[in-house]
């Protein structure tokens, strides 16, 4: 039998996700325009709150209107957080539309609308429009805008980095088009597919691991379907080539300001820390992956997952019922309501615990369906492994917050997809009413995902003050809440009207942004001073490099430093205590905003100046 253009018959039958998709009727839309209506809204009650003042995002702003400007990354500035391509990104964006905040939140808008986009248009064709109405929703209402902590920036359109943000985007382009490309058959998929990874290996390492095993399990797919040998190797060739490209033009384009040696490693730089550095053994990195308290986390772990079989168990022996009679409809009806009270009473924050368990449980019953049915399980197979291999950056700590908003978005997709499609399947042939089980996990799910959206949108209606101006305008938290945007603010105003407009500045031990809002450039290699650019850049090189290259003026700012295992910025030899004497010897306070900084838990901002010599 030929099959040049075909991976095995089951691909091009009738049960294959393209085919699913093709015969979807228009009232399967209705989901796409609810799931847009939900995006609008969302965007429009956190119009310019998403972004911290202070941590993390400046970051992303100051280095990218630097390297419009000319600054070649890791040479002129070091950065620890992921390798090139995000920050070039957007550097191209800032100079093709001019350095704003609001460039970089509407691209990102764009991003997420088309992300969502794609989900839906995959998880209809994988199942149907209830299941990919619930999946988008969940990420538009619970991760896309969410904030869940007193720190902005873990969300989609402001994220503290956009390496993380750029890397999960294009991986699932990667993941749609390796599964079209296991459906089709055509080159040009597998093509597109590497020029995506080649960009992800310039993000973030967890991130392209992730997509890397991903990847692997649809070529193996490809493999064991037994396809076409030929076009097997020649998609695979396609694959390592185009990925190679883009790692190419940065190599040439370092390699024009720097030696070969160098130019590798920056292409290469977000390895650099993973491979050289103790980053992960810090206090911090700990708590990350819950090794702080490993048996605490793995109990929750197993609680959590327990409590969704409980629910699950109970909810299919009460719709295995005769429903011609009146009262076991009734009884259906009270425990769909008791699970409706329940969800929300329940803090939805910590329903990433049970996501391990769930997606594994997942990646298994998909394995056992795919050998029956092959192409209708290919996408969701591939997304279930990607999922989980991601998950694990989070340890035994899985969460939708802080670092889960986008670690742990495809697993939480996952369960959804098991919940609503994969389990009430395998329930209806042992008799349970699949008509009324997922209606009744629709409405917990759906009210554990109004809960997150509505305890975001309590942090964010005490955003009202502004920072910065036209497209860089921020709302911060008031007054009651955080002091950090008005005297932010505050300073902005105070560098207007009594420093120099090409005088240098510093900001420390963090709050770049400021740098950026007032477009004051740091003279210095290093922007940040906290635990992990330590570990990573050593205190002693940092500080050498400073009093090489001192600024006009400092900015000393309040950041509790606590979750590093550290005292505040100048306290201790370990945290900046030989910088801070340096700094009092060869400057003096010119503004005080707000309490002393750097001495208790009272917020403020201390303004020095470069004595004259």
């Amino acid at each position: 039998m030929n099959n040049t253009n075909t991976i095995s018959r089951a691909e091009t039958s009738p049960s294959s996700e393209e085919n699913n998709f093709a015969r979807a009727n228009v009232s399967s839309w209705w989901g796409a325009g609810f799931v847009a209506l939900a995006f609008v809204i969302a965007a429009a009650l956190t119009w310019r709150k998403w972004a911290d003042v202070l941590v993390d995002f400046g970051m992303q702003l100051y280095l990218p209107w630097k390297i419009s400007q000319g600054l070649v990354l890791y040479r002129d500035a070091k950065y620890l957080t992921g390798g090139p391509f995000s920050q070039y990104f957007n550097a191209l964006l800032f100079k093709i539309f001019g350095p704003s905040m609001m460039t970089l939140a509407m691209t990102n808008l764009l991003i997420a609308a088309g992300l969502v986009a794609l989900l839906y248009r995959r998880f209809l064709a994988a199942a149907d429009t209830l299941t990919a109405t619930l999946i988008c929703l969940g990420v538009v209402l619970v991760f896309a805008f969410g904030q869940y902590s007193d720190i902005a920036n873990y969300n989609y359109i402001t994220p503290y980095s956009h390496e993380v943000w750029h890397g999960l985007a294009l991986s699932i382009a990667a993941i749609a088009l390796l599964s079209t490309w296991l459906i089709k058959q055509k080159i040009r998929f597998a093509a597109c597919a590497g020029f995506c990874a080649g960009l992800v290996f310039m993000t973030k390492p967890d991130i392209f691991f992730a997509l890397f095993v991903g990847t692997i399990a649809a070529f193996a797919l490809a493999f064991v379907s037994k396809a076409n040998g030929a076009l097997f190797w020649k998609s695979l060739l396609a694959f390592v080539i185009a990925g190679a490209i883009p790692l190419l033009a940065f190599l040439f384009y370092f390699h024009a300001q720097e030696n070969w040696q160098d130019c590798l490693r920056s292409v290469c730089f977000a390895w650099v820390p993973l491979l050289k550095s103790p980053v992960s053994e810090t206090p911090f990195y700990k708590w990350c992956t819950g090794m702080d308290a490993p048996w605490l986390n793995f109990r929750l772990m197993l609680i959590h997952f327990a409590a969704v079989c409980l629910v699950v168990a109970i909810s299919a022996f009460v719709f295995r019922r005769d429903f011609k009679n009146p009262a076991n409809r009734a009884i259906a009806m009270v425990w769909t309501a008791l699970l409706v009270a329940l969800a929300s009473r329940f803090d939805w924050v910590d329903c990433g615990r049970s996501l391990p368990l769930l997606d594994a449980a997942l990646l298994v019953m998909l394995c056992v369906k795919f050998r029956k049915a092959p192409g209708s399980f290919l996408f969701p197979l591939v997304w279930s492994l990607f999922a989980l291999v991601l998950l694990a950056k989070l340890g035994l700590y899985s969460r939708i917050w802080h670092y889960g908003f986008a670690l742990a978005m495809p697993a939480f997709v996952g369960a959804i997809y098991l919940l609503i499609w994969l389990v009430p399947q395998w329930l209806e042939t042992r008799g349970v009413n699949s008509s009324f089980f997922r209606p009744a996990v629709a409405l917990v799910l759906l009210t554990g995902m109004m809960r997150l959206f509505v305890q975001s949108q309590f942090v964010y209606h005490e955003k009202t003050v502004a920072v910065g101006t036209g497209g860089d305008k921020i709302l911060a938290s008031s007054q009651k809440i955080s002091p950090a945007g008005a005297a932010v603010q505050t300073s902005l105003t105070w560098l207007n009207e009594n420093a120099p407009k090409d005088a240098t500045l510093a900001v420390l031990p963090e709050g770049v942004m400021i740098n950026y809002l007032s477009r004051r450039t740091n003279p210095g290699h290093y922007l940040l001073w906290n635990g992990n650019e330590l570990a990573a850049f050593g205190q002693a090189d940092m500080t050498a490099d400073f009093e090489n290259h001192p600024p006009d003026y400092i900015m000393l700012v309040h950041r509790d430093a606590s979750e590093y295992g550290l005292k505040y910025f100048g306290q201790e030899e370990k945290f900046g205590l030989e910088l801070m004497r340096w700094i009092q010897k060869n400057y003096e306070m010119v503004k005080l905003i707000g309490s002393e900084p750097l001495v208790n838990s009272s917020f403020g901002i201390k303004i020095m100046r470069r004595r004259s010599k």
